[in-house]
């Protein structure tokens, strides 16, 4: 049981980074350094779950449910424009950082987690 639950952390540590990058990002200096201070924040927050910090697990509920509710809120006024139509791309990666968001959610915030950070 125990094993499972750091297999659990260590996939919500490494894949948390996923569903906030994901957008279909503009080739520029200022996306790439956007990324990599994301990178940085979700590497020090990973790090903080692996040593089972129980701010590091509020955190993560905190930014990942942010995560959804900004790309709900967003989510019609920035995929569709009346000149260029519908925007498939940002859609697809709308929907699929929420899932994902929402799949790290539930992984992290099961009870049995909320012990192995309690403890």
């Amino acid at each position: 049981m125990h094993r499972s639950q750091s297999r659990i952390i260590k996939l919500v540590a490494i894949g948390q980074f996923v569903p906030l990058v994901l957008f279909p990002w503009s080739l520029s200096i200022g996306s790439l350094v956007a990324v990599l201070v994301l990178a940085l924040l979700c590497a020090f927050l990973g790090w903080a779950l692996m040593q089972r910090k129980p701010w590091a697990r509020t955190l993560t509920i905190f930014v990942q449910g942010l995560n959804i509710i900004i790309r709900i809120i967003t989510v019609f006024a920035n995929i569709y424009t009346p000149e260029t139509g519908l925007n498939v791309a940002l859609a697809l990666t709308y929907v699929a950082s929420a899932v994902l968001s929402g799949m790290v959610l539930s992984y992290i915030d099961r009870p049995e987690m909320q012990l192995v950070f309690g403890s």
